[in-house]
Order: C-alpha cells, then sequence, then structure tokens
C-alpha cells in the first residue's frame, strides 16, 4: 500500500484541523486529502457518496481497501512513522470497540465540535470550555451536548 485518499468535510473546523494535523505527520504511506464537497469525489470514485462520507471519516486504499469510522481513524494512524505503534495497540480486540465508540461520538457532534473550536482567541475558548457542564454530566446521555 502506497497511498491513502482521505475524504474530509472542507467546511468544518474539526475535519481542517485533523487534516492539518496527519498533514504534518511524517509517514510510511502518502495521505492523500479531498474535500467532501470536490467534484473530484464523484469521477474518481463513482458511487462514494453512497457510504455516506459526510457522517463518519471514510479512507481508500490504492489497493481498493475502503475504510469508515475507527478504522479509518485506525489507517491514518498506521500509515504514519509515529503513530503506527499507536494504531496497533488500540486495534486489539480490547481496544477496538472503545476506538469505535469515540469515533462516532466525535463525527456525530464534530460540528458542535468545530463551532467551538472556531473560537479564535484561546481566551474566549477557555471560558467555552470552561462554562461546559462536568465530563460526567456532559456524555451521560451518549451525545457531547449540553441538555
Amino acid at each position: 500500500m502506497n497511498l491513502l485518499t482521505v475524504f474530509y468535510d472542507e467546511q468544518c473546523e474539526l475535519c481542517q484541523r485533523c487534516r492539518a494535523w496527519l498533514s504534518r505527520q511524517p509517514g510510511y504511506v502518502r495521505l492523500e486529502f479531498i474535500p467532501l464537497q470536490s467534484p473530484l469525489l464523484e469521477r474518481r470514485y463513482p458511487g462514494l457518496s453512497n457510504l455516506r462520507p459526510d457522517q463518519e471519516i471514510l479512507v481508500v486504499s490504492d489497493e481498493g481497501g475502503i475504510y469508515r469510522g475507527g478504522a479509518a481513524w485506525m489507517m491514518c494512524l498506521w500509515a504514519t512513522k509515529t503513530y503506527r505503534e499507536w494504531s496497533l495497540r488500540l486495534a486489539s480486540p480490547a481496544l477496538f470497540p472503545m476506538v469505535k465508540k469515540f469515533v462516532s461520538l466525535v463525527s456525530a457532534n464534530r460540528l458542535s465540535i468545530s463551532t467551538l473550536l472556531s473560537k479564535r482567541e484561546p481566551e474566549d475558548l477557555a471560558l467555552e470550555i470552561e462554562a461546559l457542564h462536568e465530563a460526567d454530566e456532559f456524555c451521560a446521555s451518549g451525545t457531547c451536548s449540553p441538555r
């Protein structure tokens, strides 16, 4: 495997930050990023939009593998020199179910998280975070949205 294509929402602050972070990582496998809003998506990958890449991260390998959600994140980490070992550890049967839940939770709340991250001044962001409910109450309902 020489290339992983990562689809991301260019209108989502969280997606943009994740893309930027992954772009900076030295890798064993090259990462290519295609915005969901690009006409290139359907031209190069006809029918891929049926897999709903706007709902959960989606990665396609140059060997034809398609990865969604937690598996897609594991592939992105696996492609990097720094985090390959982490990906192998997190992909273990004991940890991967938690990775899937975490990625699903973040994906379901990415626009809310993006709104929070879009606060440019660190002081504004700190005030917003301090205003949130305690962590044990905040996600008790299964979604990270204030009640």
